[in-house]
């Protein structure tokens, strides 16, 4: 040890620092200022000898050893003079003369300037003995009770007891032990009270509020605990005071933090290892404060392990169950983290498992108090081991009584419990579940590592739910093939809960491919539909992977098109690739996949080639209102298109198919209008006049609309065949709507007398008798007036002009112009009109040798109007 600094302190217009050899940092300073000066007012001309203070400064570079003495010469009472050495602080953890270092402060007296001092000799100074039965309180206050700052009135060689303190304390404690030998007022460094202070007796006033330890030093009574006078003698009796010979453990000397149950676990070992021969708790004891201590005491708890495990034994077959346990808590989480050797271990485990399945109602109540990892692991394992031995209904019902967390505890200790009960008992999968709700992201990993293989069957859904929901794509996989050797994925619940999982951390694709390289079984098959949606790439993947079957790709090609939304069906089958490979794999005989077909066609978007090839499929096979609408949406696309040879007569079995639910009104607008091509028209036309009475009938009431969309096309382009069969219609319709019959005939007239070169007379010869009729009533409707630019009053006579001098210019039929003639009742005279014509002569000559062309209602008329006209000739 170096030369030791000091410091003087005394009154100089205050109380401050005479002199010194070092310089502190301020903070230290400020402390050293204060408590160098008077500890406590003094009263009127109270004299008191000089006192010690120790104390470590704040920053704990030095620890302070400070001899005060009263400055009677000052210029104003109560003034004192203090000799603070400072000691360096590693210096004053290994140091075992304390009374040397006070000696230092005592010599140099309150005069001498401070000086740089070298310690003395070790031991130099020898401190006499404390005489009977003082200390003795202070001890049992200091090592045998809880900690809490002491005062000491009215004691008696008090320097001496301090030193002796203070040379005995092992070096957590000395570090920060503040003792001042005399104060008349508690002392304080910073918010902390000094460990221990001398007051004379008259101060005890202001101690009132002290919050530690009060001692009188005159009292002489003997110890109260039995260990007190074992550590007086130490300390105060002996010639050099030490307490080595009761630090059996080595305690003391390595304790960093300071704490006097060092001393008493010392003792208490010491105690214990004397018993340890005649009382197995005294064992325990042993252990307990072993495992509370540092790892070098390793070797000595070592030594305690055969006795450990013969005393596990006893205790199980000794005791009662309860004691028993109890015994086995204890000795286990005594233990702690430390590793014990193997056949000890496998000693106490078997007691414990042995008393487990001797009284499994016992143990189930006593399983809850096990406490800590190392317990619980030894414990809680062979509880869970034993129980499985003797596991039915009523020990069941025990176990599921427990706590979310020790039934969870238990199951992850003993797999063979777990799985037997999971097994078993269906119960355990609920509770299960019930305690993974309420379990911390600790106890589901756990859960997921030990519990999660047992999860195979449809009982087990609940709790696998909770664990799956954890998986990642590469545990999901792992999970499904290990379930898949377990039972075939025969489990339908867990299966649903996997797919969710897959689809919640985008896995399907690949879980998906991993469960067709699996086999096929039912399982698969089911787990490969749940995985694919109504996608394309869903749809892509089915239609052209190998692992599957047509079979199961047929009946996962039918859920896809009912489970998806028009939007999605219409994305699926927007290739024609995927539309006929899906129809292909639709059997169109069975009603319910005719009714996927039905979906697709009404929803799916496709060529018209391909809808007419599906829905002329279909519509024999689906319901009538089905059917019904199928075929009115289907004409809708096939009316105004030219179709190909394979589809000639789609047309008419569509209509065939709406029959009286045609909109009559809608299919001649569509099938008629501009756009639409002469050949599509005029099969339209055909096809309608062929159409079912149903459809007729609807057509008919709609005729208007046939007349309005054949002069809305411009020109009279169709083919002789559709004007026939247009014909035909207007004709008919005069039975079932005969105003509109007379209003289609007024559309149709005047377009159809500027037909010239076209094959315009068969309709001429439908629509000229209304409009005739109409004129020759005297109040003609104005519409009518529209169908000639009359110029005479008599409008039947500019009619039969107009009509003839059409004809003469036209290509028409004339068995045509004589049949409208027959039909408007005034043959001759239209007839005649014509006779007088150029070549009216061989007209009528023609119509007469062409008479059978008429049909047989009107063909009398003609011919008698023909002999008529030729008589007058």
């Amino acid at each position: 040890m170096e030369a030791l600094d000091q410091q003087l302190h005394g009154y100089r217009n205050g109380h401050q620092l005479l002199s010194g050899t070092v310089r502190l940092p301020k903070a230290d300073q400020d402390l050293v200022d204060r408590l160098s000066d008077v500890a406590g007012p003094l009263g009127p001309g109270e004299v008191f000898a000089p006192y010690l203070t120790c104390y470590p400064l704040p920053s704990e570079s030095h620890y302070v050893i400070a001899r005060t003495w009263q400055d009677l010469e000052a210029p104003r009472a109560g003034c004192v003079r203090t000799r603070s050495v400072l000691v360096p602080m590693s210096d004053w953890l290994a140091l075992e003369d304390v009374a040397g270092i006070a000696d230092i402060a005592t010599r140099c007296g309150p005069e001498a300037n401070a000086e740089r001092r070298p310690p003395p000799p070790a031991f130099s100074i020898e401190l006499p003995t404390v005489e009977g039965l003082q200390g003795v309180e202070l001890v049992e206050a200091m090592f045998l009770e809880d900690r809490a700052p002491i005062v000491v009135f009215d004691g008696t060689q008090v320097d001496v007891i301090a030193m002796r303190l203070l040379a005995v304390l092992w070096p957590g404690i000395r570090k920060g032990f503040c003792v001042s030998t005399f104060c008349r007022s508690p002392r304080m460094i910073g918010r902390r009270s000094f460990d221990l202070v001398f007051a004379p007796k008259d101060a005890r006033s202001r101690f009132a509020e002290w919050q530690g330890r009060r001692i009188d030093g005159r009292r002489q009574e003997g110890p109260r605990h039995h260990w007190a006078q074992v550590i007086v003698n130490c300390i105060f009796k002996s010639h050099r005071p030490s307490l080595r010979s009761l630090d059996a453990l080595g305690e003391m000397s390595s304790d960093s933090v300071g704490n006097e149950a060092a001393l008493r676990v010392s003792l208490l070992w010491n105690e214990l290892q004397e018993k340890l021969n005649t009382s197995p708790n005294a064992a325990l004891g042993l252990l307990d404060i072993a495992n509370t201590r540092t790892i070098r005491h390793v070797d000595a708890i070592r030594q305690l392990e055969p006795a450990l495990a013969l005393a596990a034994h006893k205790a199980t077959s000794t005791m009662s169950p309860s004691d028993a346990w109890q015994f086995l808590s204890a000795l286990t989480q005594k233990i702690g983290n430390l590793r014990l050797t193997l056949s000890v271990a496998k000693s106490i485990r078997s007691a414990a498992i042995e008393l487990a399945a001797a009284h499994p109602l016992p143990t189930l109540d006593w399983l809850p108090s096990f406490a800590g990892d190392k317990q619980k692991e030894l414990l809680t394992s062979a509880a869970g081991e034993g129980l499985s031995r003797v596991l039915d209904e009523t020990v069941q019902a025990a176990i599921l009584r427990l706590s979310g967390s020790d039934f969870l505890d238990l199951l992850f200790s003993s797999a063979t419990l777990a799985e037997k009960g999971l097994s078993r008992f269906p119960d355990f999968s609920i509770a299960l579940a019930r305690a993974l709700r309420g379990a911390d992201s600790r106890a589901r990993d756990e859960a997921h590592r030990r519990l999660l293989r047992l999860l195979v069957d449809e009982q087990h859904v609940e709790p696998a739910r909770i664990l799956i929901a954890t998986l990642n794509n590469r545990e999901l996989i792992s999970q499904t093939e290990y379930l898949f050797h377990a039972n075939q994925l025969a489990a339908a619940g867990i299966r649903t809960v996997i797919v969710n999982r897959a689809y919640a951390v985008n896995a399907a694709w690949d879980l998906r491919s991993a469960v067709v390289s699996l086999g096929t079984c039912e399982g698969v098959d089911a787990m490969v539909e749940a995985l694919i949606t109504p996608s394309v790439a869903d749809l892509d993947w089915l239609l052209d992977v190998a692992g599957v079957d047509d079979r199961l790709r047929s009946k996962i090609v039918l859920n896809l098109v009912r489970s998806a939304s028009p939007i999605q069906l219409s994305e699926m089958l927007a290739s024609s690739r995927r539309l006929s490979n899906v129809i292909r794999l639709i059997d169109t005989d069975h009603c319910e996949e005719v009714d996927v077909l039905l979906k697709i066609a009404t929803q799916a978007p496709m060529q018209l080639r391909e809808l007419l090839g599906l829905v002329l499929k279909i519509l024999p096979k689906i319901p009538r209102a089905s059917a019904i609408e199928m075929a009115n949406r289907t004409l809708d696309a096939t009316l105004p298109v030219t179709l190909d040879p394979e589809h000639s007569n789609a047309v008419e079995l569509l209509l065939s198919t709406a029959d009286a639910d045609l909109n009559g009104s809608r299919a001649f607008r569509i099938g008629l209008e501009r756009k639409v091509s002469t050949s599509a028209a005029s099969r339209n036309l055909v096809a309608f006049s062929k159409s079912p009475s149903g459809a007729r009938a609807r057509l008919m009431q709609a005729i208007e609309d046939m007349a309005r969309a054949l002069v809305g096309r411009g020109i009279l382009d169709l083919s002789a065949r559709a004007i026939e069969a247009a014909a035909s219609l207007l004709w008919e319709s005069r039975m079932v709507n005969h105003n509109g019959y007379v209003r289609a005939s007024a559309v149709l007239l005047p377009f159809l007398l500027n037909a010239k070169k076209k094959p315009a007379s068969p309709l001429i010869a439908v629509a000229f008798p209304p409009v005739y009729f109409e004129l020759q009533r005297e109040n003609t409707p104005d519409f009518f007036n529209l169908v000639f630019m009359f110029l005479d009053w008599d409008k039947c006579k500019t009619a039969r002009r107009q009509l003839v001098e059409a004809f003469l210019d036209s290509n028409w039929k004339p068995t045509d112009i004589a049949l409208a003639a027959a039909r408007a009742g005034d043959p001759v005279r239209i007839l005649a009109r014509i006779a007088r014509a150029q070549n009216g002569d061989s007209i009528l000559s023609a119509i007469a040798r062409d008479l059978d062309q008429i049909p047989e209602a009107w063909r009398e008329a003609v011919q008698a109007a023909i002999l008529e006209i030729n008589r007058k000739d």
